[in-house]
């Protein structure tokens, strides 16, 4: 899950899932080491399951070189 990355077009990121957000806050740069139990967050299972009621259709962007070839992304 990414967090603040432009294919997040529906508004939900790594953030959205959290109860606690500021386990991400950043300084100077980086992201402080979890205190918290097991991997230092926890997750919002309210949000999920509201979320899970109508799931996303997503799929990867199909991206094209200038020839019209396939391009990674």
């Amino acid at each position: 899950m990414s967090l603040g990355i432009h294919y997040n077009t529906d508004g939900y990121d790594l953030l959205t899932y959290l109860t606690d957000k500021s386990v991400f806050d950043l300084a100077d740069g980086y992201v402080g080491i979890p205190t918290g139990p097991g991997l230092g967050v926890t997750i919002d299972e309210g949000m999920v399951r509201e979320l899970d009621r109508n799931p996303h259709s997503w799929r990867n962007p199909v991206w094209r070189a200038p020839d019209g070839t396939l391009a990674e992304w």
